[in-house]
């Protein structure tokens, strides 16, 4: 376009006018991208965000998960160890810890859900994004780097895996004891529980140890997922 005075009118050149024309084109071409890119760049860390609290809600979950069950196991013990004024009451409590127990252990599965839906999301945008990237060099940096995050985000989720794992035989077994002396809570069943109780205990060790092991991985992980 040609300029007179302070107006703007096409040129009558051919050349010139279709050199305005593709000027143009480039104009309206990048105002649309740009808005693009602004957006791709805002839903990626919004992704991120979403990840990574999700993995730390699983994390809280399954920690929460460990400490009720910690807290059931040491009310259990204190009726097999006659440490209680009264085995009834303290029963009743123990049945209510023993539910809270399940419904923990459920949440950490639904926790799980929810990170693996945020997490396909999250690799499908960047997969996504990398289309984007015209340079061969940065889209090979970028795919090494969302290899490298997905096999973090993999740790993740295998030391959840393995701490739910550990928690539903454990409080099957409790549960299981602690039905046992529902109908029968005198000083004669409770005696009878003594070795099925030590067993318990021990096991409990074990599986509180690793559960310990799991958040630590999944903790060093989470972490690194973090802008």
């Amino acid at each position: 376009m040609c300029s007179k005075s302070s107006e703007f009118v096409p040129c009558k050149s051919g050349g010139s006018q279709r050199w305005g024309i593709s000027a143009l084109v480039v104009l309206l071409a990048l105002m649309i991208t740009v808005p693009t890119v602004v957006q791709a760049q805002a839903s990626g860390h919004k992704q991120t965000d979403k990840l990574i609290n999700k993995s730390q809600d699983t994390i809280t979950s399954i920690r929460s998960t460990k400490l009720q069950v910690e807290s059931t196991l040491d009310g259990y013990n204190a009726i097999i160890d006659g440490k209680v004024p009264d085995n009834r009451k303290a029963y009743k409590s123990l049945v209510k810890d023993i539910q809270k127990c399940e419904n923990q252990a459920d949440k950490v599965g639904n926790r799980i859900v929810a990170m693996q839906v945020a997490a396909s999301t999250y690799f499908t945008d960047w997969e996504a994004g990398m289309e984007g990237i015209t340079s061969d060099d940065l889209r090979a940096k970028s795919e090494k780097r969302l290899q490298d995050t997905r096999a973090n985000y993999d740790q993740i989720l295998k030391a959840a895996q393995k701490a739910g794992d550990e928690f539903k035989p454990f409080i099957t077994n409790l549960h299981d004891q602690v039905t046992f002396l529902g109908h029968d809570l005198n000083p004669s069943a409770i005696a009878d529980l003594q070795d099925d109780a030590a067993k318990l205990n021990a096991k409990g060790t074990k599986v509180f140890s690793a559960v310990d092991e799991t958040i630590e991985v999944a903790s060093k992980y989470a972490n690194s997922l973090k802008p």
